[in-house]
């Protein structure tokens, strides 16, 4: 929660709902508008405004005051203070719940997990967005440059089948994996966004809205940094690394857990 409290000052500098994420957490949870979706680490935000845009009654979830300080309204949003492990709800009260490159911060995945089913109603759905680095290849150019800033991702993201398995064993249900490519032109601007931008990392704005960078040890983090602006000057990146902006889109491990 400190983190994001810090971090919150600027998320909305770098943050914004992406339309192509937000088309994937409505088509997983399979409900029309106005059904009651909780967002469950929900930011500032972002896809909780969007989908009450849409109609749907949304709970916003979220434990970092700075955050809901910021955090946008809406006439069919109602913020909550609280965390994953403990969800200031009623049991089966929410149609669907979604949850966006949060579930990694959660303090115990297992309870987060079984609060989740707890509240959700019998039929609803929950869509989370995450990641798995070990999917990421291996000759990626983001784990060359930021290797020792993504050490802690192997140990907070588990393993895609532990996942799966950690989810039908609490919701009691067969759960799908189904992956999301990065595509070049996202907005929402987190870690691994910027595939096709490596200058993007060397902004101090998009610094501070990602984790790895934000709350990394600052001198290993410069260091990082330093490497890749030293390459992109002379011209070493892009001989390594150059094809890579010919693609439209890249998988670095991110993925959409049905369940």
């Amino acid at each position: 929660m400190t983190l994001y409290n810090d971090i919150g000052r600027t998320y909305n500098s770098t943050r914004h709902a992406d339309s192509r994420i937000t088309h994937r957490l409505v088509h997983g949870i399979g409900i029309n508008p106005p059904a009651t979706i909780l967002d469950i680490g929900a930011g500032t935000g972002n896809y909780s405004y969007q989908l009450a845009d849409m109609g749907y009654r949304v709970v916003a979830l979220e434990p970092s005051q700075v955050m809901r300080t910021q955090g946008k309204k809406h006439k069919n949003m109602t913020w909550k203070e609280g965390v994953a492990e403990s969800i200031p709800l009623e049991d089966q009260s929410v149609n669907g719940i979604i949850c966006t490159l949060a579930s990694h911060h959660f303090r115990n995945l297992s309870s987060s997990f079984s609060e989740m089913a707890s509240v959700l109603k019998e039929k609803g759905k929950a869509v989370i967005f995450t990641l798995d680095p070990r999917l990421c290849p291996h000759d990626c150019w983001l784990l060359d440059y930021f290797e020792p800033l993504l050490k802690d991702a192997y140990t907070i993201h588990p393993p895609v089948k532990d996942l799966v398995r950690l989810a039908e064993e609490k919701f009691g249900r067969t759960a799908e994996i189904s992956p999301f490519p990065l595509p070049h032109d996202l907005v929402d601007l987190f870690f691994f966004a910027g595939w096709k931008n490596p200058e993007l990392y060397l902004n101090e704005f998009f610094q501070k809205g990602t984790s790895p960078l934000a709350k990394g040890q600052q001198e290993m983090v410069s260091e990082c940094l330093n490497r890749l602006r030293n390459d992109l000057e002379n011209g070493n990146w892009h001989k390594k690394y150059g094809e890579i902006i010919h693609l439209n889109e890249y998988d670095c491990g991110h993925f959409f857990l049905l369940v």
